[in-house]
């Protein structure tokens, strides 16, 4: 057992703070933990997920030996709390902990199961500290954040154009997450808050929706699944606010503050937020686009599983990657030339294979600049005339087939 999962020391293990890690040299299919300065590999079962929208990345690895007496895994006794790193074909996928460890036996096998999450998961469960509920007035969403989750020793990455504009007034409640906490002000400067697989925080600014990769039906497409839905989709966006008043500002301007953002629904309908902080009326616009994007981005998800875990069908030398955009084409899906983000990646590795699952959403989700949606409807209303042309042609011709009979 030792021979078969140690490979052997690995050099000092990677941190966010340092420059980040090199690719090691395996192979493409090959999912390797680098725990205490030592690499682990040929496990029976890997899944890895990257999510970028999300706070934190998880994984889960297992390995089953056929041994009567499990003398050799002593040598596996990886703990909970364990800092580690996931590679996937040698390629950087999850900084994070061991969470959870599992081990079953019974007369002919022994088992373990390795369950974790980014190191990013702290800042869902931890508090902000009681000497950190006050001093943050007069700063940005990012010095905010940074100085929250210092003590963690969490590190913040922004991509995007970031906004940065001050708040006059910044108020933490006991008891409030520090994840809680870094949210509510993200919401008010339009910023999605996400995780990096190499680790850390991730803040997404607006973006252009640049595709990096194809996904091409008949191809490289194993499966997919896609859902169009217009239940979040709104006519209109309103955000409600007010600022605190001051000898240069009061009266209407500060107390009754309205932004608006169009949203593209064929129906009249309307979505009125009132915004919980007290801010000036660009927070309050940008609360209204953040609305937008939680909104415009739910319509279009799909589920798209590739062969491998690398591009062009496992011929490229980059991975799939959460926070990237591609282009897919899919006539079953209607969804042809369409440029959709990936929110997330799976990697998996079992018996039957080893394949990447992108979870695709419309880029707003990932405040890509561009919105997808009317291209969308574009090509659902072609596909309607199309099929509306065909059964009318095809009704021509089983009419004039009857009146020459």
């Amino acid at each position: 057992m030792v021979d078969r999962l140690y490979v052997g020391p690995s050099r000092p293990l990677s941190t966010p703070e340092k420059t980040e890690p090199v690719r090691l040299n395996t192979g493409k299919e090959i999912a390797t933990l680098e725990v205490r300065g030592n690499l682990f590999t040929n496990w029976t079962s890997v899944r890895v997920e990257q999510r970028v929208t999300q706070p934190f990345p998880t994984f889960q690895f297992e390995c089953t030996e056929e041994s009567p007496v499990p003398l050799v895994w002593d040598a596996m006794q990886f703990v909970p709390g364990d800092i580690v790193r996931v590679y996937v074909g040698g390629v950087p996928a999850v900084f994070g902990y061991i969470t959870e460890r599992h081990v079953g036996f019974d007369a002919r096998n022994h088992g373990v199961r390795l369950i974790g999450c980014g190191d990013t998961v702290d800042l869902t469960n931890s508090m902000v500290p009681i000497e950190k509920l006050n001093g943050h007035d007069g700063k940005s969403w990012s010095a905010l954040a940074r100085d929250l989750m210092q003590h963690l020793g969490i590190k913040l990455k922004e991509t995007g154009a970031v906004d940065n504009t001050p708040f006059e007034n910044i108020q933490i409640q006991p008891g409030e997450t520090i994840m809680a906490a870094i949210e509510r002000y993200a919401k008010m400067r339009n910023i999605v808050i996400g995780s990096n697989a190499m680790g850390g925080l991730l803040a997404i600014g607006e973006n252009p929706a640049s595709p990096t990769g194809d996904l091409i039906e008949g191809v490289d497409i194993l499966r997919a699944n896609a859902v169009m839905r217009d239940q979040m989709v709104y006519k209109k966006i309103y955000v409600l606010g007010q600022s605190t008043g001051s000898n240069n500002a009061y009266g209407d301007s500060q107390n009754k503050q309205i932004a608006y953002e169009s949203g593209t629904s064929s129906r009249n309908r309307y979505m009125v937020t009132v915004a919980d902080i007290a801010d000036t009326m660009h927070g309050v616009q940008r609360r209204a686009m953040m609305e937008k994007v939680f909104t415009e981005g739910s319509f279009i998800e799909a589920q798209v599983t590739v062969q491998g875990w690398f591009k062009n069908q496992n011929q490229s030398d980059d991975v799939w990657k959460a926070g990237e955009y591609c282009t897919i084409t899919s006539p079953s899906l209607i969804l042809n030339g369409q440029v959709l983000g990936c929110a997330g990646c799976v990697y998996e590795q079992t018996e039957q294979g080893t394949t990447t699952t992108l979870q695709l959403v419309d880029p707003i989700h990932m405040n890509g600049r561009l919105s997808y949606l009317p291209t969308t409807m574009r090509v659902l209303s072609d596909q309607r005339a199309k099929v509306a042309a065909e059964q009318a042609q095809k009704l021509a011709e089983e009419r004039a087939k009857e009146t020459t009979q």
